[in-house]
């Protein structure tokens, strides 16, 4: 796809900046009550824990920590959120990259 290593390089971090803002703009969109039911259902296997119960090596039971809550919403934010492949998106990209760099976090040039 992208001869120079380099570039690939840079495209791939792209591709992952550009992911990590669809799920953010997802994430940040949500209410507080609908990140913590996401969050009970995801560690529940789907279904809301009826109290009690013990945590996990995450800290998953009734009570959340924080980390656990933002790790077992951004996964199952991950699963609901269609993204296109890197080749799918590359492709994209080649064709109009203003419409895709608008949309970069910036992360990509930490990675580069």
């Amino acid at each position: 796809m992208v001869a120079d290593p380099e570039a690939g390089r840079e495209l791939r971090a792209k591709y992952l900046d550009w992911c990590s803002a669809r799920l953010a703009d997802r994430f940040l969109r949500l209410t507080p009550d609908q990140i913590y039911e996401l969050a009970q259902r995801a560690s529940s296997g789907g279904e809301a824990p009826e109290g009690g119960g013990q945590p996990d090596a995450r800290g998953v039971g009734t009570e959340l920590s924080y980390r656990s809550l933002v790790e077992l919403v951004t996964e199952a934010l991950t699963a609901q959120t269609p993204l296109p492949s890197f080749a799918e998106w590359a492709a994209a990209y080649a064709e109009a990259p203003e419409r895709f760099e608008e949309e970069l976090l910036g992360l990509w040039r930490e990675q580069t």
